[in-house]
């Protein structure tokens, strides 16, 4: 690359970020779909039904009942209780949610 050419790619990398600084995401302003959505929850051990909550009142339900730190993060935890879309039983589709307590 020649010099002048360094230069016109901080000029041009600098007028992307002030025009990103500026410039409203539209999706900035729109609450998650994901926090709003209902599981049925039920626990890991043995399969029996806990709660239809969303993520956020489930974790501080199984927080208030485990008295343990509960999220969504695998790592250093144990699973505690998966969520489902639909209420069948036995489970037709895959988890969607997994918390796990650490």
């Amino acid at each position: 690359m020649k010099p002048s050419s360094f230069g016109r790619l901080a000029v041009a990398a600098a007028w992307i970020l002030l025009l990103s600084a500026f410039t409203k995401s539209p999706h900035a302003s729109s609450p998650s779909k994901c926090k709003d959505t209902h599981y049925f929850y039920y626990f890991e051990s043995d399969d029996s039904y806990d709660a239809y909550n969303t993520v956020a009142d489930e974790i501080t339900h199984l927080q208030q009942l485990t008295g343990h730190v509960v999220n969504t993060s695998p790592f250093g935890g144990t699973l505690l209780a998966n969520g489902y879309l639909t209420n069948d039983y036995p489970h037709d589709d895959w988890p969607l949610s997994h918390l796990y307590k650490h």
